[in-house]
């Protein structure tokens, strides 16, 4: 700044920008109407989807080999094809899957189980306890506990009979099924 005269590079993008030939936003959507915060996984962790043929539909709307996020969908309805935080493909669930002996630990009162649940019950409580424990050790340092591991698993396999991709997701102890109808050539 030399004299009080404020050189274009220094001024503000507001000034600008009724001048601009383009939009801020080329793509016309603003960071909030992106696709993954209309669509917003639960998670940042998701299994991970490896494609390796080109899946092509009767639109001739195709996805491309690569690695991609599966995640499933808060009312698990869907599937979501997540590739770097962009929505690739919405996939309709046709059968979903929860382990009942998992369900009960979570759902179930004390009062109604029975011996061999109860003893998995105090177990859990103790292990539990223990976390809590290892957890206000970890906060007194200031250091970050490690995250508990969760057992997750996302396969496409073709089914040639159908015509179609099947996708299995598996989070936890909850799996989830979808499919893909394919162009056959």
């Amino acid at each position: 700044m030399i004299d009080g005269i404020i050189t274009p590079a220094l001024r503000d993008i507001d000034y600008l920008a009724p001048a601009a030939p383009y939009p801020v936003v080329p793509s016309g959507l603003t960071v909030h109407q992106q696709s993954i915060y209309r669509y917003s996984i639960p998670t940042e962790e998701q299994p991970i989807l490896s494609i390796v043929d080109s899946i092509t539909d009767y639109n001739g709307n195709f996805i491309s080999p690569g690695h991609y996020q599966l995640a499933l969908s808060n009312d698990k309805e869907f599937l979501y094809l997540i590739e770097s935080k962009d929505l690739i493909a919405v996939i309709p669930v046709f059968k979903i899957s929860e382990n009942k002996k998992e369900l009960k630990k979570y759902y179930k009162n004390t009062k109604d189980l029975t011996k061999e649940e109860k003893k998995e019950q105090k177990k859990i409580q103790k292990k539990e306890k223990l976390q809590a424990i290892i957890n206000a050790k970890y906060a007194k340092t200031g250091a970050t506990p490690p995250k508990e591991y969760i057992h997750m698993e996302a396969s496409i396999e073709y089914i040639k009979e159908g015509g179609y991709y099947l996708l299995m997701y598996e989070k936890g102890f909850i799996r989830a099924w979808g499919a893909i109808k394919v162009k056959v050539e």
